[in-house]
C-alpha cells in the first residue's frame, strides 16, 4: 500500500512539474480582454472580452509556441489575461503578416517572442471580424 502512495504522489508531482511558466502564469486567469487595432495604428478597431473559461484556455493555448528572434513587425493588437482582477500577463501580437507571426510577453523580468501557429492566426482573425467561436 505505501509503494503505491509513493507511487501515485511521485505521478502527481512529474505532472505538476510538466506545466510550462505561461500555463502557471495563467493558471488563475479568469477574464480576458483581447483588442485588435487599427492597421497602422495603435487606434482601437474592435474589442472582444470573455470569462469562458474555454476561451481563454484556448488562447493561452496559443502562447506556447516556439521562441523566435523579436523582429521589427509591429502589432495587430494584444491579449490581457486577468486573475481577480488583476493584471496577470499582457501579450502584444501580430497575425496579419504571414511571415511576421508573433506574441511577445513579458514572463520573469525577460521579454519572450514566440511564433504563431497557423491555427492562432485564423482564430485571432476570426474574433477580430467579430465572430465569437471557441
Amino acid at each position: 500500500m505505501k509503494v503505491i502512495s509513493c507511487i501515485l504522489v511521485a505521478i502527481i508531482f512529474l505532472s505538476c512539474g510538466n506545466q510550462s511558466a505561461i500555463d502557471k502564469k495563467l493558471s488563475g486567469s479568469d477574464s480576458l480582454v483581447v483588442t485588435f487595432n487599427v492597421p497602422g495604428s495603435d487606434s482601437v478597431l474592435n474589442k472582444v472580452s470573455t470569462t469562458e473559461k474555454k476561451a481563454i484556455s484556448k488562447l493561452s493555448g496559443f502562447l506556447n509556441g516556439k521562441k523566435r528572434p523579436m523582429l521589427q513587425c509591429g502589432f495587430d493588437g494584444n491579449m490581457i489575461f486577468f486573475g481577480k482582477g488583476e493584471i496577470l500577463l499582457t501579450v502584444i501580437f501580430q497575425y496579419s503578416e504571414k511571415s511576421c507571426r508573433y506574441f511577445l510577453f513579458d514572463l520573469g523580468d525577460k521579454v519572450k517572442s514566440y511564433s504563431m501557429s497557423e491555427e492562432a492566426a485564423g482564430f485571432l482573425k476570426s474574433l477580430a471580424e467579430g465572430k465569437s467561436w471557441y
